[in-house]
């Protein structure tokens, strides 16, 4: 039997950029290595719409690909932050033995201790041995009984590929949501190493790993064929922990490769609504969620007077922009939550004076990637607080603005690694209206300018993510 490509995991449905991951990578890996058979594992279990999602959707984008659940959350203890996971996994029960052999092994205060760091590093080293080299085993055991197409992916795979994201950190802003968050996400790693199956780390940030979970780490980031990093701050932060790698370096997000746009419905929305294109900016939100949210690793980080400091920065750079340019600000989303909660119309556009709001439109619902990207490659400037849309922007020669906050993690490194640190503005600084405002007016008047950047950027980083794909596909050729 051919041996195929598992690529670990499809993210949800609440986020243009999580969509995008996946698909970027799809058409990355058809261009590169066609005919290369792909199983690619959701996040999310089967009977979650998120995996429904991508069960008939990731298949339009590369003809080899087949997508299987997520079993990981069925099969170990899950610790949910109250209303902070998704519903497929708050209500999930943990089924097999694999589970409660660890339970028995260790009991679960010495589990809860391990959680919380308390446990003495002796026992710690044991509990981080178990869970390397014989829980994955244990779960395996699971797959093959309760999840035989699971199993068959990992049992047939010649490969495992943990894509882009940031769902490796243990620790970050406080969050140690050990059992029913971190291990689930790494089994998939853990598991092809105690199979001996090759396995490597694409374009990930690393935010915070705090012990004891670097004492797994250390020994699975050591075995795998490579641990690339999307960003040199996660670079950085990884050399000081002193992990050891066969090889690493930066490798760029998968999403710059999504290059799917729904040109048709983009030409007729915004002519709909007065846009030009050429002649409009875009602007994306992104407001931290007053409590923890399993898709909001900021949640309840940053409070409601810095929240406000970001608006009237905003609300400053739109309103002069108008004015100096006469052009039009189209305010829109990345995810979900800036429809929700967070909404972008009240949080934004509804604090802009009257000229300017007659001079805006804003997006009342939620748009598919496709759509996103179409209307991107037509807007001036994109300007976000969300980094996937920034990504997505590079990968499609978009001149883009990317303000974020610090809790908005490593990854803003990103724009600076590309050769675009002029394009990063930390929207915590007190001038940051300013200079985003002085950012926009450049944007507008140095196009060409901008574009051929671009261009280079694009070709630099299409050259370092082919030697991933070379590197992946030489598995193959064994």
């Amino acid at each position: 039997m051919k041996k195929h490509l598992l690529v670990t995991y499809a993210w949800s449905i609440n986020n243009i950029g999580d969509m995008g991951i996946q698909a970027g990578l799809m058409t990355l890996l058809r261009e590169k290595c066609p005919g290369l058979p792909v199983k690619l594992m959701s996040y999310l279990p089967e009977n979650d719409e998120c995996y429904r999602h991508y069960r008939d959707v990731l298949p339009e984008y590369n003809p080899d690909g087949q997508v299987v659940p997520m079993p990981f959350f069925d099969l170990i203890g899950a610790d949910p932050v109250p209303g902070a996971a998704s519903a497929a996994v708050e209500n999930a029960v943990v089924r097999g033995k694999a589970w409660n052999a660890l339970r028995s092994r260790w009991q679960d205060f010495r589990l809860e201790q391990f959680r919380t760091g308390t446990l003495s590093s002796y026992e710690a080293e044991k509990l981080a041995d178990d869970l390397l080299n014989r829980f994955p085993l244990e779960i395996f055991e699971d797959l093959k009984e309760l999840f035989p197409e699971s199993a068959e992916a990992f049992a047939d795979a010649g490969f495992v590929y943990y894509n882009s994201g940031t769902t490796l950190n243990f620790g970050r802003l406080g969050v140690r949501r050990l059992f029913g968050y971190t291990l689930p996400l790494a089994m998939s790693l853990l598991m092809a190493r105690a199979l001996k199956i090759p396995y490597g780390i694409g374009s990930q940030s690393f935010d915070l790993l705090e012990w004891p979970m670097d004492l797994v780490y250390g020994t699975l980031f050591r075995d795998a064929e490579f641990v690339y990093c999307r960003d040199t701050d996660s670079l950085n932060y990884l050399k000081e922990k002193m992990f050891s790698f066969k090889e690493t370096g930066f490798r760029p997000d998968t999403t710059v490769f999504f290059r799917k746009h729904d040109a048709a419905w983009a030409d007729s929305w915004l002519a709909e609504h007065g846009l030009n294109a050429g002649e409009f900016m875009t602007v994306v939100l992104r407001i931290s969620s007053p409590k923890a949210k399993y898709h909001d690793p900021t949640g309840g980080a940053v409070s409601p007077q810095r929240c406000g400091h970001h608006m009237r920065a905003l609300k400053y750079m739109i309103e002069e922009f108008i004015r100096r340019t006469g052009k039009k600000v189209l305010i829109a989303h990345e995810t979900r939550d800036t429809l929700g909660e967070n909404n972008a119309k009240d949080f934004l556009f509804d604090i802009l004076d009257d000229a300017a709001r007659k001079n805006c439109v804003y997006l009342d619902f939620f748009w598919t990637p496709e759509q996103a990207l179409a209307v991107y490659r037509r807007t001036m400037l994109l300007v976000s607080m969300e980094m996937h849309s920034i990504i997505m922007g590079i990968g499609n020669g978009v001149p883009v603005l990317h303000i974020p906050y610090a809790e908005c993690g490593r990854k803003r490194q990103m724009v600076s690694d590309m050769g675009l640190e002029r394009w990063l503005i930390d929207i915590d600084e007190s001038d940051s209206g300013e200079q985003m405002l002085h950012a926009a007016l450049y944007a507008d008047s140095h196009r060409k300018e901008i574009g051929e950047k671009l261009h280079e950027v694009s070709r630099r980083l299409e050259s370092l993510a082919y030697q991933t794909c070379e590197t992946v596909q030489s598995y193959f050729r064994k």
